[in-house]
């Protein structure tokens, strides 16, 4: 990239944040991001990473959330997802979930030889 792209990108960067005012909540945001600070919602409700999220559940590792197929829930933030407590309690309690869990059951049960119990 040539000086003078750079200097016009900055130039249009500024004319775009002029546009918004000071006290604006995105701008919180973006510097949060930025600085690498944790990232909240609109609601200030935390964002965890997958792998901050078993203690929440009672679990020993992220893997069984994962298994569940918690990522349908999640929000991406520069593509790494982030989660939100109510909403992965939400999906853990759906029948979505509840499918999600008798087919692993199934596949676990066939794997060890034992017929599905009825």
């Amino acid at each position: 990239m040539s000086k003078t792209e750079l200097m016009t990108r900055k130039a249009e960067l500024r004319g775009w944040l002029d546009g918004i005012p000071a006290d604006d909540p995105r701008l919180d945001a973006l510097d949060a991001i930025r600085r690498g600070a944790e990232v909240t919602t609109q609601d200030n409700e935390r964002l965890y990473a997958l792998n901050e999220l078993p203690p929440f559940f009672g679990l020993c590792h992220y893997t069984s959330l994962a298994r569940l197929q918690v990522q349908r829930v999640g929000i991406s933030f520069g593509g790494r997802k982030r989660y939100r407590l109510g909403d992965v309690r939400r999906w853990l309690q759906s029948d979505a979930c509840a499918a999600v869990r008798a087919e692993l059951r199934q596949k676990r049960q066939a794997r060890e030889g034992r017929g599905a119990r009825t």
